[in-house]
């Protein structure tokens, strides 16, 4: 399976609200880029920034990285703290957008660095996993703003998940690669 869509008696979002959020409010930031394509917002982080915490994590998970080493010791050494020390709202989490977070923790989800993700059109991410092949690791994703040709790519195939107010569960600790083939 490539994604699951969550029921939207689990999480319904209002896609114009947070649109417009998004729009008015992080938008004019610069985003964090961890690539040529690929960069965003962090949504909470470790000290209130929107540009801590955002960064390339799945390094750790790297048996090419720093072979030998254990995953924690390959995260502290490019800066990754843990998980729960992300819990910070930042200056972009407020309003619907500080909602939607509220809406996810009451919906029985433990965000970890939560984030606004930006894939510049014709691009793509590196091909990646974020953690290891023995562990469930999901990432709960909600497009905000996307197009048809936007794809998320793994060994059970590729798929497009529409901004509809939908929100997915994707497998992580699999290879995986994110294209935006479009030209928005």
């Amino acid at each position: 399976m490539i994604f699951e869509r969550l029921d939207r008696g689990i999480l319904s979002l209002e896609i114009d609200k947070l649109q417009e959020h998004v729009r008015d409010h992080v938008l004019p930031l610069s985003p964090t880029m961890t690539g040529q394509f690929f960069g965003g917002w962090s949504v909470w982080s470790s000290n209130g920034d929107y540009r801590d915490g955002f960064h390339s994590g799945e390094k750790a998970y790297d048996s090419q990285f720093q072979p030998g080493k254990s995953v924690a010791e390959k995260a502290a050494s490019i800066g990754n703290l843990r998980s729960n020390a992300y819990r910070v709202p930042t200056e972009i989490c407020f309003g619907y957008l500080a909602e939607v977070m509220s809406l996810i923790c009451t919906a029985g989800f433990e965000p970890a660095r939560p984030r606004l993700s930006l894939l510049k059109a014709e691009g793509w991410s590196k091909k990646h996993r974020d953690g290891p092949d023995d562990a469930y690791m999901v990432r709960l994703h909600i497009p905000v703003f996307t197009n048809s040709l936007a794809t998320f790519q793994c060994d059970d195939g590729e798929a497009h998940m529409p901004a509809d107010g939908s929100a997915y569960l994707l497998r992580v600790n699999r290879d995986h690669q994110v294209f935006n083939r479009g030209k928005d």
